[in-house]
């Protein structure tokens, strides 16, 4: 198994906006993870990934230890 962070668009802060959310999963290559995070809830389904990255072991260990959905940024 890899390791992937993937950045996407948090919905339900009104038409246009959002916030991005980053997941650390866990996958066999980048589309399989990618596909994973579009199906998160709060996640913007129809629209794209901002983001998709390969991480470390240690990287995936460190953005596991708080939920994805409390450690948020700036609205856009």
């Amino acid at each position: 198994m890899r390791y992937f962070l993937v950045i996407c668009k948090r919905g339900h802060y009104g038409r246009g906006n959002f916030i991005e959310i980053g997941f650390a999963i866990k996958a066999s290559h980048l589309i399989e993870a990618m596909d994973k995070a579009k199906k998160m809830p709060a996640v913007k389904h129809s629209q794209g990934i901002i983001q998709a990255k390969e991480i470390t072991l240690t990287e995936y260990q460190e953005y596991r230890t708080i939920s994805a959905y409390k450690r948020l940024t700036g609205v856009r």
